[in-house]
C-alpha cells in the first residue's frame, strides 16, 4: 500500500467525531488524509497512533447489502487504515495493524499483533517422524519440493543448513510488530486473531481462534478460512479453503487445498489440491493431492502424494519399545482400501493399491502398479496388475482437470504423468527382479520373498510381462509424440538427446510431484550449498527451470531405454517401426483390459440392490444406464481410434525419414 500524506484533525472534525460518540485521550495522534469526512466514523475509541485513509466510497458484497466506507463501533490502537474500508462492530480491539484498501470487517472480536512476530514463518514442524529429526521450517513460500529436500535430505548437513538459512531469512524479512490485512480482504463474525498476516482478497468468516500464522491470498486466488477454525503456528497458502471446525497446529495447508468437517492436523504439511475432511493426520508429509475424507481414518508418520485414503485407513509408527519413531512411504498415486492397516516402517511402490492389514515391514518400491494384499495374515504382492485397471487410468485423467490453483505464481511444480522415466525405470528394474526370482525359485514352492513381501511363484513371469507391456506402451507414447512434434526430422536428430538434456538416462526421482533426473537435482543441491541459490525466490525459480526441462530429459531417457527394453543394438528406422508395432499392440491390450475391468460394474451381482420389487435389470438400466452408452466406455473407444490414427501418421513419418 502506498503511504499517503497524513494531516492532523481539524477542530471541526474533532467536534463531529466527539458528537458521533468517538473518544480519544490525544486527538493529535489521529491523522487522516486530505478530504477526510468525519461523519463516516461513529462510536469509535482511538488509542495510540492511528492513520485513516479516504472513506468516501461504498461497495456491495455477495450478500447484496450495501456497505458504506467508514468506521462504526470500533476500538482502534496503533492502526493504519487504507482507503474505502468498512469496519463495524469490533467487540475487542484492532491493535498494531496495517489494514489495506477496500477491507470489509464486521462483527469481529479482537485482531491484534503482540510484539514482534514472523507470523508462522520459520516455525519448525516435526513432519514424518513424530519423534523429531526431520524438522521442517515452513514459510508462506514453501513448496512441496523445498519441503521434500529439507525433510528427506537430512544426511546432507550442509544442504539442511543452507535450506534452514533460506527459511530463516524469509522469516526475518516478514518479521514485524504490525500485522497486515491485505487489500480487499473480508472478515465477518470472527472471534480472536493474534499475530496473523492476512493476504489480499482473503475471506474470513466465523473463525474461532487464529494465532501465529499467515493466510496467503491474492485477488486472483482468494483464500477462505471459515466457521469454527482453530489454528496455531500455521501457514495457509493461496486459494485454500479451511472451514467447518478444522483444527490445525504446526501445519501448512497448500494452495487450493480443501480442509474441513472437523478435520485435525498436527505437525503436518499438505500441499496443493489436497483434501482433508473428518479424519486426523499427525506428522505426515502430504504431497500434492493427498486426500483423506473419512471420519475413521488416521494418517500418521507417512509420506504421500497423489494419494487417496480409504475409510478406516490407519498406520502405526509405535512399536511400544523406543516410542513413535517409525515412518513410512507410499509413493505417488497410491491408494488404500477400507480398513487397511500398515505397521511402519514400510515403503510401497508408485500407483499401488493397498488392501488388508499388514504387520510386516516391507519394501515394494521396485514394483509400481501393484496390488498389496493380505493373505492369511501375510503381506503379498501382485506386481504390475494395477496398471490395467479403471482406477489408475481415471486417476491419470482426472488429476490435471482438478488442479484448482488460480494464481499465476504456483508454488508446487507438478508432473501428473502416470508413465514417466520415474515409473519406467522402476518397471525395468521390477521386471528384471521378477525374472531373477523365477529362475532361483524351486518348482514346488508357492511363494517367493522379496524385501519382506511375498509374491506367488506362478505370477512371476506373468507380472514381468505386465511390466513389459506397460513399458512398450510408454516408450511408444513418447516416440509417437516426438514424431508428431517433429515430422520433418531426420533419424540422427530424432535419436540424439535434445540440447539441454541433463543426463536424462540416469536415475530419476519424484521430488514430491516434480519428476526429474538425479543429476539435474544434484546440480541444484550443490548450488544451494555454494550459496548460489540463497533465497526463496531464486530457489523457486530454479525448481521451475527443472520442471520445464522435463520433456528434454524424458526424451533422453526414452532413447536410452528403447534398446534395453526392445533388445536393439541401434535405433534404426526399421527398429523404430517395431517400437510402433509393439506400442499399437500393447495400447490396445491395455484398453481391452481396462474395458473388461470397467464392464464388471454393469454385470452380475453388481446389479443386486437395484429393483426392490422384482425389476432389478430395468431399475439398474434406468439408474446406471448400459455399458455401451457409458461416458468412460465412449472415452475408451475414442482412445482406440486415436491409437490407430497416431500409428498411421507416425508410420508415415518414419517411412519418410
Amino acid at each position: 500500500m502506498i503511504t499517503p500524506q497524513y494531516l492532523a484533525l481539524s477542530p471541526e472534525a474533532i467536534k463531529v467525531l466527539e458528537g458521533n460518540g468517538c473518544w480519544s485521550r490525544s486527538w493529535s495522534k489521529v491523522k487522516v488524509t486530505k478530504g477526510f469526512d468525519p461523519t463516516r466514523i461513529a462510536g469509535t475509541i482511538f488509542r495510540g497512533e492511528v492513520r485513516i485513509g479516504n472513506l468516501d466510497g461504498d461497495f456491495v458484497p455477495k450478500d447484496e447489502i450495501r456497505r458504506y466506507a467508514g468506521i462504526f463501533d470500533a476500538n482502534l490502537h496503533n492502526v493504519v487504515i487504507g482507503d474505502n474500508c468498512h469496519i463495524s462492530n469490533i467487540n475487542g480491539w484492532l491493535s498494531n495493524l496495517v489494514i489495506e484498501n477496500n477491507v470489509l470487517m464486521e462483527n469481529v472480536g479482537s485482531i491484534v499483533c503482540q510484539g514482534e512476530t514472523s507470523f508462522g514463518n520459520g516455525h519448525p514442524i516435526e513432519v514424518l517422524n513424530e519423534g523429531g529429526g526431520r524438522e521442517l521450517k515452513t514459510t508462506a513460500m514453501t513448496s512441496a519440493q523445498t519441503a521434500y529436500l529439507s525433510t528427506m535430505y537430512r544426511h546432507d548437513t550442509d544442504l539442511i543448513k543452507a535450506l534452514d538459512q533460506i527459511a530463516d531469512d524469509y522469516a526475518s524479512s516478514v518479521r514485524s510488530n504490525r500485522a497486515t490485512i491485505g487489500e480487499g480482504a473480508k472478515l465477518f463474525h470472527c472471534q480472536n486473531i493474534v499475530n496473523v498476516n492476512i493476504g489480499q482478497g482473503a475471506i474470513l468468516r466465523g473463525i474461532q481462534n487464529l494465532k501465529e500464522g499467515t493466510i496467503a491470498s491474492s485477488l486472483e486466488a482468494p483464500t477462505f478460512v471459515g466457521d469454527g477454525v482453530i489454528a496455531k503456528d500455521f501457514i495457509i497458502q493461496k486459494g485454500a479453503y479451511v472451514s467447518d471446525g478444522a483444527l490445525l497446529a504446526s501445519t501448512l495447508i497448500g494452495e487450493a487445498s480443501k480442509i474441513g468437517k472437523q478435520f485435525s492436523a498436527e505437525n503436518s504439511v499438505m500441499f496443493c489440491n489436497s483434501e482433508g475432511f473428518h479424519s486426523e493426520v499427525c506428522s505426515i508429509f502430504g504431497g500434492p493431492y493427498t486426500v483423506t475424507h473419512h471420519r475413521s481414518t488416521l494418517l500418521i508418520a507417512g509420506m504421500f502424494s497423489l494419494f487417496n485414503a480409504g475409510s478406516g485407513t490407519n498406520q502405526s509408527n509405535h512399536m511400544y519399545k523406543l516410542g513413535p519413531l517409525h515412518q513410512g512411504i507410499i509413493e505417488r498415486g497410491g491408494k488404500t482400501g477400507s480398513s487397511s492397516y500398515l505397521l511402519w516402517p514400510s515403503r510401497i511402490g508408485a500407483f499401488s493399491a493397498i488392501m488388508g492389514k499388514h504387520y510386516a515391514n516391507f519394501d515394494s518400491s521396485d514394483f509400481p502398479f501393484s496390488y498389496v494384499n493380505e493373505d492369511g495374515g501375510q503381506s503379498t504382492l501382485v506386481p504390475g496388475m494395477n496398471f490395467f485397471t479403471v482406477g489408475t487410468m481415471r486417476d491419470g485423467l482426472k488429476w490435471p482437470t482438478r488442479d484448482g490453483r488460480k494464481n499465476a505464481d504456483k508454488l508446487d511444480q507438478l508432473n501428473f504423468e502416470v508413465l514417466s522415466p520415474y515409473t519406467g525405470q522402476k518397471m525395468m528394474r521390477g521386471q528384471s527382479i521378477l525374472l531373477d526370482l523365477y529362475a532361483a525359485a524351486e518348482k514346488g514352492q508357492e511363494y517367493v520373498s522379496h524385501q519382506g513381501i511375498l509374491i506367488k511363484r506362478l505370477l512371476l513371469k506373468t507380472c514381468s510381462r505386465y511390466y513389459r507391456m506397460a513399458l512398450e506402451k510408454y516408450l511408444g507414447d513418447a516416440l509417437v509424440a516426438r514424431l508428431q512434434d517433429n515430422p520433418k526430422s531426420d533419424l540422427q536428430a530424432l535419436t540424439t538427446p535434445l540440447e539441454g538434456a541433463k543426463d536424462g538416462d540416469s536415475t530419476w526421482v519424484d521430488v514430491s510431484g516434480l519428476l526429474c533426473s538425479q543429476p539435474r537435482l544434484n546440480n541444484l543441491l550443490e548450488n544451494i550449498k555454494a550459496g548460489k541459490v540463497a533465497d526463496v525466490h531464486s530457489l523457486q525459480g530454479e525448481l521451475q527451470k527443472i520442471h520445464g526441462s522435463y520433456a528434454v530429459d524424458e526424451w533422453s531417457w526414452v532413447i536410452q531405454a528403447i534398446p534395453q527394453v526392445c533388445g536393439f543394438e541401434t535405433l534404426t528406422s526399421e527398429n523404430l517401426k517395431t517400437v510402433l508395432e509393439k506400442w499399437k499392440i500393447s495400447s490396445n491390450k491395455l484398453l481391452n483390459m481396462v474395458e473388461m475391468d470397467a464392464s464388471k460394474e454393469f454385470e452380475g451381482n453388481v446389479r443386486t440392490g437395484f429393483g426392490i420389487d422384482g425389476h432389478r435389470d430395468d431399475d439398474f438400466d434406468k439408474v446406471r444406464g448400459d455399458f455401451e452408452s457409458n461416458s468412460f466406455k465412449k472415452q475408451l473407444d475414442e482412445m482406440r481410434q486415436k491409437v490407430e490414427s497416431n500409428y498411421d501418421q507416425s508410420l508415415t513419418i518414419l517411412n519418410n525419414l
